[in-house]
């Protein structure tokens, strides 16, 4: 499987008309306004002249449609500010560039003033969030240039309450979005919700920009997107690239946002700590798991220049620029996420479980020196809010849909504890997943054949569908004594247990990464070896997974 001859790879045949009709011109430039899938790139590491805000050279020769521009924090007065961001945001539309502002910088400063005294990061309540004054929104939003604002890692500053000030400023636990100790589970999911609707409210009230939010975790998806927010999933990292995936895909399908993947090259304190080939495997996913938009963080793993500009890209460059100019053309997608026919579900109140807890930690290296990283019992962010059996359900289903793959106590490999020894693989096999909160709708669910029902609390009106679709579509429901029909309840007595209900069944278990359970589920958990999805038409891509797990093959099946 490994082809160290990227291009040749990627290159195949393809009609002209064909690609004219997909929003190509005859110079084989893509028309930007009606393709169904962008890609872009995170400006760290760009190097350009003095005078200039990026380097158009580098970023026309990788082929990018947009730039996530790190906003590092203001050096004038806000009036200054937002002069020179409207330059930016000018010269970007010039290139037929879009720009959206990424304001991480936030994260990692207890204060931000601008000259004239303003505070960008101190907020009311006690909140640590990253805001643009109005004057600024005002005249961002002036130009067509501007896509948005990301806040990138918002959940991660929410549920560990800031730990990127906290590492430097010690006994600083700051919240981002609302702070919930003191309050139980579903006053907590709705306190972070008013927090990011506030946010978003705020933002879109100078323009139609888009706020989004690029995850750490797999966790506040569904929050965030309800709220407003576009999620950006991220994938690699030390992340399993397909987990997040469906995450987020859930989280886009039941709350009508785009999805936007980021292809991230920190492995922990390394960077870049993914090779060509994965960065291979992540693009070829984002773009057949029907993401509308994908980037890279960031350039600085992709290209270098001399004092004239000249770009001379690296390896990771060039699987980069022989994707988007050759790959894509001659592998038109018709179609995105939104034509996705989900098989598994995994349905959840999200409480932010995500694997942490009490003694599970990661090594890195702070200060030259390595230092356990303890991440912290606090779901939501909330000191009075911890972890459970019941909301570490869903980590267990995950291992068990994915053979085996996913450790059952952590979905990361942050929980270095856990993954200790095993190295970091993208993609785990799995069938057709997603992940829904609590509250999802038959809608979303008529093409699922199993389902687990995880975590806390499950809507009355989602537990009557799925009961309903058990009945008449067949539906296998994997769950606790805690959402089972009461009729079947009562003939349980422990272990896993199978209950034939209309057309389909109920499968009540007191372990969701048990070994019963995985022989009862195996019929519909797929191949060992692939990741597979489903879309309208009866079109199926296979992406056949390299024993490294950081490499595809695809497949496409009626196309």
């Amino acid at each position: 499987m490994r082809n160290r001859n990227i291009k040749a790879m990627f290159l195949c045949m393809v009609a002209g008309l064909l690609l004219t009709g997909l929003g190509y011109a005859q110079n084989g430039k893509q028309d930007r306004n009606i393709k169904n899938f962008y890609i872009g790139i995170d400006n760290s590491g760009d190097k350009f002249q003095p005078d200039e805000f990026f380097n158009y050279p580098a970023m026309d020769a990788l082929g990018v449609d947009f730039i996530i521009y790190k906003y590092r924090g203001p050096k004038g007065t806000i009036e200054e500010e937002a002069t020179k961001l409207k330059k930016l945001l000018d010269r970007a539309d010039d290139k037929n560039l879009k720009i959206v502002f990424n304001v991480e910088s936030g994260n990692w400063g207890l204060d931000m003033f601008s000259k004239d005294g303003h505070n960008w990061v101190k907020q009311p309540d006690g909140l640590h969030q990253f805001r643009f004054p109005p004057q600024v929104l005002k005249s961002i939003h002036q130009s067509p240039a501007f896509w948005g604002t990301i806040y990138d890692e918002l959940e991660h500053s929410q549920i560990t309450r800031n730990l990127t000030l906290t590492l430097r400023n010690p006994g600083v636990e700051l919240v981002s979005l609302a702070e919930p100790t003191g309050m139980d589970f579903k006053s907590a999911d709705k306190a972070v919700y008013e927090g990011a609707k506030s946010l978003v409210d705020y933002c879109r009230g100078f323009g139609n920009g888009k706020v989004l939010t690029e995850h750490v975790w797999p966790v506040l998806f569904h929050n965030f997107a309800r709220a407003g927010m576009t999620p950006a999933y991220k994938q690699m990292k030390e992340n399993w690239s397909n987990v997040w995936a469906a995450c987020a895909m859930g989280a886009c399908l039941q709350y009508n946002q785009e999805m936007w993947a980021c292809l991230d090259f920190w492995n922990h304190n390394t960077y870049p700590g993914h090779s060509a080939e994965e960065l291979q495997g992540n693009l070829l996913f984002a773009y057949w798991a029907g993401a509308d938009k994908a980037y890279v963080e960031n350039i600085g793993s992709l290209y270098s220049s001399d004092e004239n500009q000249n770009v001379k890209l690296g390896e990771r460059g060039e699987v980069f620029k022989a994707f988007v100019k050759e790959y894509i053309p001659s592998n038109p997608r018709a179609y995105t996420f939104r034509d996705f026919e989900p098989q598994i579900a995994i349905i959840r109140f999200d409480d932010t479980e995500w694997g942490q807890g009490k003694n599970v930690f990661c090594t890195v290296q702070e200060k030259g020196q390595k230092i356990d990283l303890y991440w912290k019992d606090w779901l939501f962010g909330a000191y009075n809010l911890n972890t459970s059996p019941a909301s570490e359900e869903w980590i267990k289903a995950w291992h068990t849909i994915t053979h085996g793959m996913v450790k059952k106590e952590s979905l990361s490999w942050n929980a270095g504890n856990y993954y200790e020894g095993m190295p970091h693989r993208s993609f785990a096999p799995t069938n057709s997943p997603v992940v829904f909160d609590d509250n999802v709708a038959k809608e979303h669910l008529k093409t699922v054949k199993l389902a687990f029902l995880c975590g806390l609390f499950m809507s009355d009106q989602t537990l009557t569908d799925v009961c309903s679709l058990v009945k008449k579509n067949g539906l296998v429901v994997v769950t606790s004594q805690r959402f089972a029909p009461k009729k079947f309840v009562t003939k349980y007595s422990g272990g896993t247990k199978e209950f034939k209900d209309g057309k389909g069944k109920w499968i009540i278990t007191d372990d969701m990464a048990g070994d019963d359970l995985k022989k009862l589920v195996k019929p519909w958990i797929g191949e060992n070896d692939e990741i597979v999805y489903k879309f309208t038409g009866n079109r199926k891509v296979t992406m056949k997974i390299s024993t490294d797990g950081n490499e595809l093959d695809i497949v496409k099946t009626n196309f």
